[in-house]
């Protein structure tokens, strides 16, 4: 691992940057320039893939913010109707927030 690496405990609403946030089966990036969120569900995901997974989507809520130690909530655009409906992901528990951009 890169000692160099950024870590945080928390992602606030008033944070710039890319940052990768890791549960404890996937990954997430959060671009909180762009506003943007993106699951990467791992080997050992226990909900499994979800429409969208490895697309970057407009959030389009946060209903709490990324944690260690806790799950977070996001709505965001849903893929097949990015102008009407929205999707939501709730969290396992948040093992890690780096900054990777």
């Amino acid at each position: 691992m890169n000692e160099q690496t950024e870590t945080v405990t928390e992602l606030t609403h008033e944070m710039g940057g890319v940052w990768l946030v890791t549960t404890q089966g996937s990954q997430h990036v959060w671009d909180m320039d762009a506003m943007t969120y993106k699951r990467i569900p791992g080997a050992e995901s226990l909900a499994g893939a979800f429409l969208g997974d490895g697309e970057a989507h407009r959030i389009y809520a946060v209903k709490r913010y990324p944690v260690v130690g806790y799950g977070f909530y996001v709505l965001f655009d849903h893929p097949l109707d990015p102008c009407g409906s929205t999707m939501f992901n709730q969290s396992s528990e948040v093992v890690r927030i780096e900054r990777i951009g």
